[in-house]
């Protein structure tokens, strides 16, 4: 029963977190404090998330900082997570767009109306830390008392708290259904998230650092604007 309730207790986290990192710079912009079209404007709800999620963790204690990801590790622990990142999402969102090839050169969500600079900054390095810190950082932290739970298949073992921040961060891409964005190609982002999530957490509980995650994370997202100019270009 203690375990449901951790479950249920990170579901309202997120839901929090998440609300909250929406709601406030659109409760800004609709007051007038900040610009609508402010080349910084998209920065305010990953800023957002990366403040609700330290303050989570600091909550739990400065001492337990190392249980929530938030610590260095060395040089080589980021080799397999650069490697495999480039060759899983590169094939995962070549299978992706070669099974719904009308998806190729959409712009969907709010990153369709970025600059390449803001894409860069905002999609490629902030969201990464920001949903980093919030799904392999906090969440992952919080169910660590479950990561003696998990599903095996060949030398590799994805706990419990690894599968359920993957599947969350997935489920929060449905988000773009409410955008008008076709159900398909939200069905594929969220497929695309839940295998970046489950890798990005498997090396955060791997190396104990939620960096590595985060470098993961980037990679996808790098490698998902990638193949879609590539294709998008040899599909003229």
């Amino acid at each position: 029963m203690l375990y449901f309730w951790k479950i249920f207790i990170v579901l309202f986290v997120v839901v929090v977190i998440f609300s909250l990192s929406s709601m406030i710079p659109m409760m800004l912009q609709s007051s007038g404090v900040i610009k609508t079209n402010s080349f910084f404007t998209p920065a305010l709800t990953h800023l957002l998330m990366i403040f609700f999620a330290f303050i989570g963790i600091l909550l739990h204690g400065i001492k337990r900082f190392s249980e929530f990801g938030l610590q260095s590790c060395s040089a080589e622990q980021y080799i397999s997570p650069i490697l495999w990142a480039l060759i899983v999402g590169t094939l995962t969102q070549m299978i992706l767009y070669l099974l719904f090839p009308s998806f190729v050169g959409k712009q969907i969500g709010p990153a369709a109306h970025h600059s390449f600079a803001q894409i860069v900054l905002f999609v490629w390095i902030l969201a990464s830390i920001a949903e980093e810190l919030v799904f392999r950082g906090l969440i992952q932290g919080m169910l660590s008392p479950l990561s003696r739970f998990g599903l095996s298949v060949g030398n590799i073992t994805l706990s419990v708290p690894v599968i359920i921040a993957a599947v969350l961060f997935g489920l929060i891409h449905l988000g773009l259904l409410t955008m008008d964005v076709d159900a398909k190609y939200v069905l594929t982002i969220v497929t695309g998230a839940v295998i970046a999530g489950l890798m990005a957490g498997y090396f955060r509980e791997k190396t104990g650092s939620i960096w590595p995650a985060v470098v993961v994370h980037s990679i996808f997202n790098i490698t998902g604007s990638a193949v879609e100019y590539v294709l998008s270009h040899l599909l003229k």
